[in-house]
Parts: structure tokens; C-alpha cells; sequence
């Protein structure tokens, strides 16, 4: 058993840090750029997820165009299989955490996002751990009227994704308190507080929405998706990031908690109160800058920082090979002795989507259009 969990957690250490960039950890500065004012992007990403999700709803029924579709719960797997490998994560970033943040993606429309240089950042000032202090920040960007990092539509659509799929696994029986659970135990590991020394609350609560975001597809009294008359999936309203987003997605609402170092010394105490008074002075700067600057000085700064293009790729490169050895060492030893964090990580390492496992899935049924539109959907989780 100890063999196999050695084996097991070397594998997951070699895919998770041994690939360039896929062991990042964004982490976002919101409080510097406070006064610099942001368009709502709320509209932009509902317009494109609504596509995203059309196309899947079509490729998904295109498989049946000679045959009837199956029943609702292989009919569901096959979608979410379609749209696992069409838009989650790619390869490092989320795909909306990467096309807000370059705006530069084919078919994508332009984002107002705050893109800073690391050197600029709280944690650089703090002289913070290795990762936020020297690497990619999350862009800053406001949807539903929160401020937030993008990094958060990346734990709404990915982590979400990954953790409502778990959720739906008739062998695993999670219910949302252990995802919650084992939310907490990954933000705590060597995919987060470990590896960056900051613990995010903000990020659990995207997780969270995301896994409400997945449910709301086929569940619920109105879900995003049905069957129509003919039994394919049909679009009955369009998605609205708006009824996830809450004001926790903002870090300057729902504050971090600081660990230094897992050693907990005076020096590690002073080093995370040191950055919790950066935070406090870079808000009452941002405050003063935005008393001081009259609109044409604001309107030139703006037009400056939102013009950015700071490239997401640099620590793919840049990382110390001996840091990435330490930090793959970490995971594999917390790998093998946490088992919450064991749990958390097959859930990301593995495709719970895969051909085999749809006998895993729990059963659903789904509402019909044309059909008895009174008839309620159920997703059983």
C-alpha cells in the first residue's frame, strides 16, 4: 500500500510540477491599482460562455445525428466530456484567466484588466514568498460590480468543474460539505498556502459557486440546458456569472491569512505582520491617489496600465530548478500522509470524465421542452 501511494504521488508531483506552468499559483494584488477604474466585464464573459456552452450543446448532439440520444445521465456525461476538453484549463491557466489577462485571443472580445508587474506588488515590497513575489499576478479585473482577480474565473470554471464532478461519483458520495472540506485541505497543501504562503478564502468561495455553476447546467428549478422534443440538448436561457459572483470574491472583502513559513518563529510572525501592514498602507495610498488625481491625470494612468501586455509565461522558465525539486518533494511527502489532501489531489490529477466511468455516475433526469415543460429536472448529488 505505502508502495503504491510512493508510486501514485510521484506521478502526480511529475504532472503537476514536472509540466511548464502548470504548478502555478496565481495570486492576485487588488489592493495597489484600487484606484484605477474598471469597465464591468460581467456582460463579456456571459456573451462568451453562452457560446462556449451552444457549441458544446452542438457537438454534443452531433454525435446522435444518426442515432437517438441516450439517456439523461449519458447524455449529461457526454456533455460535460465535451466541455471538459473543449474549455477547462489550459494547460496552466484557466482559458478565461488566460484570454483576460493577454487579450489576445482569437474570437475573444477586449477586457479592461489591471495587469501589474510583480516588482510592483505587496508581496515584492514584503519581500514575500518566492512565487507572488517574483512571478505572474492574476490580472485584476470587476465582474457583477466585485473587484476581484481573474484567477477567481478560474477556480469558478475549472476548479468548480473538477470538484461538481467529483461530487457526481456514485463511488466517491461527497456531498458539498466535503467538497468544502477538501477545498480547504488543497488551499492549505503544496498547491497553495505551501508553495505561496498565502491561504485565499476568496478562492474557496469561487470553488464553491463553481460547483453551484455545474449543478445549475442540468438542475435545479430552471437549468441552463434541457431536452427538447426530439431528446437533444437545447439551450432554455442563457448563463449569468452574476448569480455565482459574490462580494468573498474580492480579498480586500474576505481577507488571506499570511504564513510565512510553516516554522512558526518570531521572524515567520513578524514577516506575515510586515505584509499585513503593506496591504494596510497600499489601500490608504490608493485612497489618496484617488482624492488627489484630478480626471485628466486618472484618464492618463488608466489608458497607461490598461494598455498593458506583461506575458503570463515568465516563471515557466525562470523557476529554480532546485525550488521545483523541494516543492515536488513536499507534495509527494504531504500526499502520502494527508489523506484529505490525497483526496483533493486525484480529484485535479485524474479525469473523472473518461470512457468507463459513466457507470460511476449518479443518475439524473432532465427537464423537457415541448414535451411537459411543468416536469422538473433532478441531478441527483
Amino acid at each position: 500500500m505505502k508502495y503504491k501511494l510512493t508510486l501514485h504521488s510521484f506521478m502526480l508531483a511529475a504532472l503537476l510540477f514536472g509540466t511548464p506552468g502548470i504548478a502555478k499559483a496565481s495570486e492576485s494584488d487588488p489592493w495597489t491599482y484600487a484606484y484605477i477604474p474598471l469597465a464591468d466585464s460581467a456582460t463579456l464573459i456571459n456573451d462568451k460562455l453562452g457560446d462556449l456552452i451552444q457549441t458544446v450543446i452542438d457537438k454534443t448532439n452531433s454525435r446522435y445525428s444518426n442515432s437517438l440520444p441516450p439517456e439523461d445521465t449519458e447524455l449529461e456525461f457526454r456533455f460535460f466530456t465535451e466541455f471538459r476538453s473543449s474549455h477547462i484549463r489550459d494547460v496552466a491557466w484557466g482559458v478565461f484567466e488566460r484570454c483576460i489577462g493577454t487579450n489576445s485571443c482569437p474570437g475573444w472580445p477586449h477586457f479592461e484588466r489591471i495587469q501589474m508587474y510583480p516588482e510592483e506588488s505587496v508581496y515584492h515590497e514584503g519581500n514575500w514568498r518566492y512565487i507572488p513575489s517574483r512571478f505572474h499576478l492574476a490580472s485584476i479585473i470587476k465582474v457583477c460590480g466585485i473587484r476581484m482577480g481573474a484567477d477567481k474565473i478560474t477556480h469558478l470554471f475549472d476548479d468548480g468543474f473538477h470538484y461538481f464532478n467529483a461530487i457526481r461519483s456514485k463511488r466517491k458520495n461527497y456531498d458539498l460539505e466535503d467538497i468544502k472540506n477538501l477545498s480547504l485541505a488543497f488551499e492549505r497543501s503544496y498547491m497553495g498556502t505551501r508553495l505561496t504562503g498565502i491561504f485565499s478564502y476568496a478562492d474557496v468561495e469561487a470553488n464553491l459557486a463553481g460547483v453551484q455553476f455545474y449543478r445549475d447546467f442540468f438542475g435545479g428549478p430552471t437549468p441552463m440546458i434541457g431536452r427538447n422534443a426530439n431528446g437533444f440538448l437545447t439551450l432554455m436561457r442563457s448563463p449569468d456569472i452574476c448569480d455565482y459572483v459574490s462580494d468573498q470574491f474580492d480579498e480586500r472583502n474576505l481577507p488571506n491569512e499570511y504564513t510565512y513559513s510553516l516554522i512558526k518563529t518570531a521572524k515567520a510572525r513578524n514577516r506575515s505582520l510586515g505584509l499585513i501592514k503593506i496591504i494596510e498602507q497600499r489601500e490608504n495610498q490608493s485612497e489618496a491617489r484617488a482624492l488627489k488625481l484630478n480626471q485628466q491625470e486618472l484618464a492618463i494612468q488608466t489608458e497607461s496600465i490598461l494598455a498593458r501586455r506583461i506575458p503570463m509565461t515568465r516563471w515557466q522558465t525562470d523557476f529554480p530548478k532546485l525550488r521545483l525539486l523541494g516543492h515536488a518533494t513536499g507534495y509527494m511527502t504531504q500526499f502520502m500522509f494527508d489523506p484529505d489532501f490525497r483526496r483533493a489531489s486525484i480529484i485535479f490529477g485524474f479525469n473523472p470524465l473518461k470512457p468507463g466511468n459513466l457507470n460511476d455516475r449518479k443518475p439524473i433526469v432532465m427537464q423537457r421542452v415541448g414535451i411537459n415543460p411543468d416536469a422538473p429536472s433532478r441531478l441527483e448529488i
